[in-house]
């Protein structure tokens, strides 16, 4: 492929059109990036209530599911920074929500079946065909399962990149038969999972290259702790795993140029940093004083460490220092969180939402950044905390391992704080390292701006999906001549 590819990403969800998690941010990042680099980059979507941008026409054809057609309609995102189109059904789309569905396993079946059907149909026919997640995941399926039919589909090379393990679709096997492949493809080494549908397996069976989202994630994954039941299937997959750390939007998280933070700053001038940290602190009626200002943004479920949160927070706490936290979750742990308001008042400030202009003054108000997740595919809040010169405090996993270095264990490369073993008393151990770094001001100056220097920007991930996007092309080569092989 010694042109630049032609890349289809399908996605359930892209920043800013629609968002829940990172996955919106890599799809509304990364494709503008590739396109920079000269690729031929398009996104695709399911539509949604809530996606409120102006949008074109661009065609509509049935789509067969089982026994039944339904109707799909295109439209494109008018000025979108790469061509965005939207798969369209009332039926499946015209609700609010992009997941939490009871009919999720039907509704994903049908985009991957229109985007199917949309790219035989339409002038843009990929090099690449780059899925996420278990959502688009079965797309490989239907696609190398339709090769023999329609030949031309064996030219396009399929990357899947795997941004959360656990969220794998498993569904009933009525949905596999919407698909219309033949039914010998519903075995234990393709998509069978414990005499379920398993749309993560297809996208890991079917696909050239497996992509995760940190290198330490792509070694976890093949672990019993962190596969989710399909460490197995991973394995056997290994020679095609591989791992990319994500970016963040450098120009869009900038202290030097954001307009919803008090006082714009660099690395230079982290006095105005001190500003933003106390005028933070008088917004959420915390005591105006230079302690050490922990913050948390996260979803408050048990993936993100919440377990350890609780103890940890005590023990600031305890010690006169302060904390704020933003994010919403389970009612369980909102209400002991909040709890902590009404036994420190002045200490803490717990903010049960996703406010965005919220989220960056509390980055660029606070001193350390917590995440102590139980596992991290890759996470990007720390990334934005570091751009911010809040030094990050976070558990050794995934992509918390792969850009987060101790600095005890590097004083002059370090640029946060790590700890290996998943328990409370490694936790507290780091925040007292952190604690009495804070006390050595010139020291704690220097770790700030090391964390600030760090390259968190999409260059240098979007240089290596085009080198992944190479690599699933040389693969897919070899299957075809191995194929053509074995029929003569």
């Amino acid at each position: 492929m010694g042109k630049m590819p032609k890349v289809l990403f399908a996605a359930a969800e892209c920043s800013p059109y629609i968002k829940v998690g990172g996955l919106g941010d890599v799809a509304g990042e990364l494709p503008v990036k590739l396109s920079e680099l000269g690729a031929d980059v398009r996104v695709v979507i399911p539509g949604n209530k809530d996606i409120d941008v102006p949008t074109r026409y661009i065609g509509d054809y049935p789509v067969e599911m089982g026994n039944k057609n339904e109707t799909c309609i295109v439209r494109e995102i008018i000025n979108a920074p790469v061509s965005t189109y939207i798969i369209d059904n009332y039926h499946y789309f015209g609700r609010q929500g992009v997941y939490g569905h009871r009919d999720d396993p039907e509704r994903f079946a049908f985009f991957c079946l229109s985007v199917y059907e949309m790219i035989r149909r339409f002038d843009f026919v990929p090099d690449i065909l780059h899925l996420n997640d278990w959502h688009t995941a079965p797309l490989a399926m239907v696609v190398r399962e339709n090769e023999r039919e329609h030949p031309e589909l064996a030219d396009i090379s399929i990357v899947y990149t795997i941004h959360n393990l656990e969220y794998q679709g498993v569904c009933d096997r009525s949905i596999f038969k919407l698909y219309g492949v033949k039914d010998v493809v519903f075995m234990v080494d393709k998509v069978e999972y414990y005499g379920c549908f398993n749309p993560m397996k297809a996208g890991i069976n079917y696909s050239d290259i497996i992509n995760a989202v940190s290198k330490t994630s792509a070694h976890e994954m093949l672990t019993s702790r962190f596969g989710f039941g399909l460490e197995g299937v991973l394995i056997n997959r290994k020679p095609a795993i591989r791992g990319i750390i994500n970016g963040i939007n450098i120009d869009n998280w900038d202290p030097e140029t954001d307009k919803h933070i008090y006082s714009n700053y660099n690395k230079e001038n982290l006095n105005l940093k001190k500003k933003n940290k106390k005028m933070l602190q008088k917004e959420l009626g915390l005591v105006e004083k230079d302690v050490p200002l922990f913050a948390v943004i996260s979803r408050l479920v048990p993936n993100k460490g919440l377990d350890l949160m609780e103890p940890a927070f005590r023990y600031i706490l305890k010690n006169d220092c302060q904390l704020v936290l933003l994010g919403s979750g389970e009612k369980y742990y909102e209400n002991i969180f909040m709890d902590l308001t009404r036994k420190y008042p002045g200490l803490v400030s717990v903010n049960l939402e996703f406010n965005m202009e919220k989220s960056r003054k509390i980055y660029a108000g606070s001193d350390i950044f917590l995440m102590p997740s139980r596992y991290e595919p890759c996470g990007l809040s720390h990334l934005i905390a570091m751009r911010y010169g809040t030094v990050p405090l976070v558990h050794k996993t995934g992509g918390l391992a792969d850009t987060v270095i101790d600095e005890n264990k590097k004083p002059d490369a370090g640029n946060g704080f790590v700890f290996a073993g998943y328990s409370k008393e490694s936790l507290i151990r780091s925040i007292k390292r952190a604690l009495n770094l804070f006390e050595k001001k010139e020291d704690w100056v220097k770790l700030v701006k090391r964390a600030m220097s760090g390259d968190y920007s999409w260059d240098r991930a979007a240089e290596e999906y085009l080198s992944l996007y190479r690599e699933a092309k040389s693969k897919n080569n070899k299957r075809k001549n191995k194929g053509r092989k074995v029929l003569t």
